[in-house]
């Protein structure tokens, strides 16, 4: 699958094996490219876990609503495996295919709150359309009850996605 071979869940030992652990009994199981990443750095994949973690309890943004970001952005930047592996997800989810089949035309039909909804359709501006984002972009989410803190996360969140996406891509045989 990747043109380095990545130490397996089965073949990890000591520290990697913890951390292995740590992400199965976070997610199920241990994602292939997350066995890629520790691999080569187990520090930066340490602190990609904890980040994952923090974003999937975080107080304002709902969890539920990163698969869809990050299909979508997988979408747009043609990430083969990372649309198949966010599509299944979501799938398992039990998330509408017309939504998923259809992502980038279909975000806003997404099944989240006006205000969820509202964010992530900020954050995907900032993304695509830096120059066009403004303080009334912040104005709007700052009613809607969300703060700078809130923004920037979900903002880093998927800046951090598009990067690792690219690594993978770079990676796949």
């Amino acid at each position: 699958m990747f043109i380095i071979e990545p130490i397996k869940k089965e073949n990890a030992t000591g520290e990697l094996k913890v951390l292995y652990r740590m992400i199965e009994r976070s997610l199920g199981f241990v994602p292939p490219h997350f066995e890629l990443f520790a691999t080569i750095d187990i520090e930066a994949m340490k602190e990609f876990v904890q980040y994952n973690q923090y974003m999937m309890t975080h107080k304002k943004i709902d969890k539920d609503i990163l698969p869809y970001m990050r299909l979508y952005i997988a979408n747009k930047e043609c990430r083969g495996y990372c649309t198949t592996f966010n599509r299944t997800m979501l799938l398992n989810m039990g998330a509408d295919e017309k939504i998923i089949n259809n992502i980038v035309d279909e975000i806003i039909n997404i099944p989240f709150k006006n205000e969820q909804k509202t964010l992530v359709l900020k954050v995907l501006r900032a993304l695509y359309n830096p120059e066009d984002f403004n303080q009334d972009d912040l104005n709007e989410l700052y009613e809607l009850g969300f703060n700078d803190k809130n923004f920037f996360d979900l903002l880093s969140y998927m800046s951090n996605f598009m990067s690792k996406s690219k690594i993978i891509e770079v990676y796949l045989k």
